[in-house]
């Protein structure tokens, strides 16, 4: 009974302060404006007055589970992270057959990867937990937050995402793995150097002499052979002979 005075209570403060909140008729169109004053207005502290009002007032309505959930989005969008991840947590016990289950995890990945960044090094553990999922979506999620924070216990499910995942996360995970293990990069245009094979032992019919494996041909042997050169040679010089001039008598 003392339990039962204190929510009426509550209810009752809420309504007298929130004079909007007392005209709504349903639980729907309590969480309808609570997420229209959350998601437009950006009136984080109305939006979280619908929300307590729905779980107060109708705690057996099937929008309790959605009001939860949306409470703790609400405090993360406030930047209370803390606030927030025991808040999704409880809604995760509360509710665990709930379908904002998986959305709740997700958002608890994201900020235990950003409290681990912090210097929280103990929310490793709660993205190593969440690797063991049995929801991909959940595993991959928690294996890339791991992957981006250096932890290799995330290789075994980044090779696992790379091999079975979409387009957007083999890219994801393949950028990961290859910053554990850096590997060359193969250019489709590369040309691979061809081995050195040496040449085979021949037998030259010209002048009978055996090749040996690894010889090279000279340059002498494909050069033409030379005329020898004749060197400029005078004439000799003409014998002279003498004019006789006949004697005079």
């Amino acid at each position: 009974m003392k339990k039962i005075s204190i929510i009426l209570l509550l209810i009752a403060t809420i309504a007298l302060f929130s004079p909007l909140i007392v005209t709504a008729q349903t639980d729907a169109e309590l969480l309808g404006k609570a997420k229209k004053l959350m998601m437009q207005e950006r009136d984080y502290e109305k939006a979280m007055e619908y929300f307590e009002v729905i779980k107060l007032k109708y705690p057996d309505s099937k929008y309790v589970d959605d009001a939860e959930f949306w409470s703790a989005y609400t405090l993360e969008q406030q930047g209370k992270e803390e606030d927030s991840f025991v808040a999704y947590q409880g809604m995760i016990n509360k509710y665990p057959d709930s379908p904002w289950v998986d959305d709740a995890i997700s958002h608890q990945i994201g900020l235990a990867e950003k409290f681990v960044k912090l210097g929280e090094k103990s929310y490793l553990d709660f993205l190593s937990d969440k690797l063991e999922s049995s929801n991909k979506s959940v595993k991959y999620q928690a294996a890339l937050s791991m992957g981006k924070l250096g932890d290799r216990r995330a290789i075994p499910a980044l090779n696992e995402m790379a091999d079975n995942g979409d387009r957007d996360m083999r890219s994801m995970a393949n950028s990961l793995l290859h910053s554990f293990e850096p590997r060359r990069i193969k250019y489709r245009n590369q040309i691979k150097p061809m081995p050195y094979v040496p040449p085979k032992a021949r037998t030259d019919k010209k002048d009978r002499i055996i090749k040996q494996p690894g010889m090279e041909p000279t340059r002498k042997q494909f050069e033409p052979k030379q005329r020898p050169q004749i060197k400029n040679i005078r004439p000799a010089p003409k014998p002279q002979t003498q004019k006789t001039t006949p004697s005079k008598k």
